[in-house]
């Protein structure tokens, strides 16, 4: 029986992809193999009348009769799945429909956030952090909320880049005190410094 690949729902709340910018992303990677899938119908219709037509051809010019049979069992065998096709590619249709609706719906939101004279692919570049982000923070959120606490391995994902560690801390997932240490790019100086106050403070300029 034919079904759609993903549900509304699957498309609307479970693909990859914490903030618009990166649905999109994942979304039109959807879009791309679900039209991929619609022009089969065309490949499909020429296939089949390809095969009407040779049999019919063959009959014409009188090709042994074992010729003419392998090629009538093809044919039939081909219209057995005819109906399943049909099905499945009105599916992939209205799937189309509801990628379509979606990814207008998530344009009409971030464009307002386009960095002038960039494309989609410049902007999913520089949505990487946010995106990051906003994983680590849900990550951490349910496991407080599990545990009571985060856990190390997640916090050990948040000190990965300063722009995630600031954000958590002014949303009151890490301590404010908590420091994110860098070590001495001199590989003869081995030690720890807390990463400059002036990195943090870039933080809120970037892209502006």
């Amino acid at each position: 029986m034919a079904s759609k690949l993903n549900t509304e729902f699957n498309y609307r709340y479970q693909v990859i992809g914490e903030t618009p910018w990166e649905k999109i992303k994942t979304l039109k990677g959807f879009l791309v193999g679900r039209k991929r899938a619609a022009a089969l119908e065309e490949v499909s219709a020429l296939k089949h009348q390809a095969k009407v037509l040779e049999i019919e051809n063959s009959i014409k010019i009188g090709a042994l009769p074992h010729i003419i049979l392998n090629l009538q069992a093809d044919l039939i065998e081909a219209e057995s799945f005819l109906d399943d096709q049909k099905e499945a590619f009105e599916l992939n249709r209205q799937e189309i429909a509801i990628l379509e609706r979606l990814l207008k719906e998530l344009y009409e939101i971030v464009e307002p956030t386009r960095i002038p004279g960039y494309t989609d692919e410049q902007m999913f570049e520089a949505n990487a952090a946010n995106e990051f982000t906003v994983w680590v923070a849900r990550e951490i959120q349910a496991e407080i909320i599990a545990n009571g606490r985060p856990s190390p391995a997640k916090l050990r994902n948040a000190m990965s880049n300063p722009y995630s560690f600031k954000a958590l801390q002014l949303a009151g997932l890490i301590p404010t005190s908590a420091s994110l240490l860098e070590g001495n790019v001199d590989p003869r100086q081995i030690e720890l410094r807390p990463v400059a106050p002036d990195m943090f403070q870039n933080l809120l300029t970037d892209h502006t």
